[in-house]
């Protein structure tokens, strides 16, 4: 367990939890245990106002000191604003502080890692949530003074921010800040530091990085049904490959009235809606829309080469030719989403009618009610020579200082945000698994390896928005154009300009 990191701890468990519920409803024909593969997470003593030791899931470490690693201060009373721009309802949680307990884990968990905080540091944490953090942080700083000390703004929004010189690179404030610790995401701080500089990151504070984590499930009981495949023994036989997922797709595909019409009652190989297939397919290919060059760290265009086209190609087939996918946002199967729009990927999931089934990780709680088991794998890799597996996550909020914060300012924010997170540790993160997802656990040796994999090889996507390779690409792909190659010379100028520009930004070029 001290390979998997606290991410990959968290979401480990809430899918056991939710592949416990399914198991418990198709108990009539139960799989069987599997010898082989990792042994079950072991269990330590929770939190206080945690779970029992006999239901928890998540490891805390028995001698876990949530103030052992952090400076303790006293900042006199301050009131410490976080200006909060989470209000999408699709998210598990949105706010980040609470004034009082209701007998609700998390939030009761969130007021006791805030009054640990203020207490610890003599300070008074409070939020701000607002509907666009981006656009008042940006306003804030133009004008030169900040009612708040940190930002949380969406990963999609936060080089743009950096680039418009609004928040400190954190890795100029090391002497207050230590983001090896813990309870920071390591994924996070590795992926979005660019050129040495690391403007945003996220940490165990934070749940919005559980929930933004794009994942592949498959249906147990159609795989049994259709004598396909295990996709775990793929995995473990390193034969799970985009070709192989394409192929066990097109056997899901079935007409089952027999009328010539696919619809929403039929049946598919996977559900899901473009955009997001594509980012996931893609990244499990390895290829990433803008990449690191290995020996100089620039921001380099990631999908130059065969590579993409040959992907391009095979995905096209996937949503495109014949049925084998259901996209909801098509307009051929948008008629059939019976007034759901996207939610209607999980019905149809649930409803055994596809054997694949992708979405945010938030997503998967409403699939707790489904009889047929399931499970879930990493994204498939473009062929057996890849070296690894690629999971991706796309738009978490991050944690950012604004840069009119004096030095004295900047230091007490990291000083806050670390204590805040470590506090996090054992009490949010405890109650968000253990205590609000219940249900008694059977835990799979399989899915402990697979979601091993789907976490340990977690990567965060470089975005901005000036840079139109991932637009061009998912465009191209839902619009149900073919050919990717000439759109990619079109716009070939454009993002060599802006590359150039935004290593310039970040190297000094």
């Amino acid at each position: 367990m001290k390979r998997l990191n606290r991410l990959a701890a968290l979401l480990l468990a809430v899918l056991l939890l939710l592949l416990s519920a399914c198991s418990e409803k198709a108990a009539e024909n139960p799989d069987a245990p599997v010898d082989e593969g990792p042994a079950a997470p072991t269990v330590t003593e929770p939190a206080e106002g945690g779970s029992s030791s006999s239901d928890a899931l998540i490891v805390v470490e028995e001698d876990y000191d949530w103030s052992a690693g952090v400076k303790k201060n006293d900042y006199e009373g301050y009131t410490f604003t976080i200006l909060n721009g989470c209000t999408a309802s699709w998210y598990s949680y949105t706010l980040v502080t609470t004034e009082e307990t209701t007998g609700e884990p998390v939030n009761d968990a969130i007021f006791e890692r805030t009054q640990r905080t203020n207490e610890f540091l003599n300070v008074n944490v409070v939020e701000n949530n607002v509907s666009d953090s981006t656009a008042d942080l940006k306003q804030a700083v133009k004008a030169g003074m900040c009612d708040f000390d940190v930002a949380l703004c969406t990963l999609m929004n936060s080089y743009a921010i950096a680039m418009e010189n609004s928040i400190y690179d954190l890795n100029t404030l090391s002497g207050d800040l230590d983001l090896s610790n813990v309870w920071w995401d390591q994924n996070a701080v590795h992926d979005l530091e660019i050129g040495g500089k690391l403007y945003f990151t996220t940490s165990d504070f934070d749940t919005t990085r559980f929930d933004g984590i794009r994942s592949l499930y498959f249906n147990k009981q159609l795989i049994e049904d259709l004598s396909l495949e295990n996709p775990y023994d793929l995995v473990d036989n390193n034969h799970w490959t985009l070709d192989k997922f394409i192929e066990m797709c097109a056997a899901g595909e079935l007409d089952r009235d027999g009328d010539g019409v696919m619809t929403d009652t039929d049946r598919y190989g996977y559900v899901m809606y473009g955009e997001l297939a594509v980012d996931l397919l893609i990244a499990g290919c390895d290829i990433h829309y803008i990449d690191k060059d290995p020996d100089t760290g620039h921001l380099i265009d990631g999908t130059q080469g065969e590579r993409l086209i040959d992907v391009y190609g095979k995905i096209y087939d996937l949503l495109w030719n014949d049925n084998k996918a259901y996209d909801c946002r098509q307009n051929r199967y948008s008629k059939y989403n019976r007034g759901l729009s996207d939610r209607i990927q999980e019905p149809i999931f649930t409803e055994n009618s596809a054997i694949f089934y992708s979405e945010c990780m938030a997503w998967t709680r409403v699939l707790r009610e489904m009889e047929a088991d399931f499970g879930v794998v990493p994204p498939p890799k473009y062929n057996e020579e890849q070296d690894r597996h690629y999971s991706i996550i796309i738009n978490p909020f991050m944690q950012m200082i604004p840069i009119t914060a004096n030095a004295e300012a900047a230091a007490r924010t990291c000083n806050i945000l670390d204590v805040l997170a470590s506090a996090s540790h054992d009490t949010v993160v405890d109650a968000y698994v253990n205590v609000t997802l219940t249900g008694k656990v059977a835990r799979d040796p399989d899915t402990v390896r697979m979601l091993h994999l789907v976490f340990d090889e977690l990567s965060y996507n470089i975005h901005f928005s000036s840079i139109s390779i991932r637009s061009t690409i998912q465009n191209q792909l839902t619009g149900g154009s073919e050919n990717i190659a000439s759109a990619i010379q079109r716009t070939a100028k454009a993002v060599n300009k802006q590359l150039e520009k935004t290593n310039a930004f970040f190297f000094g070029d």
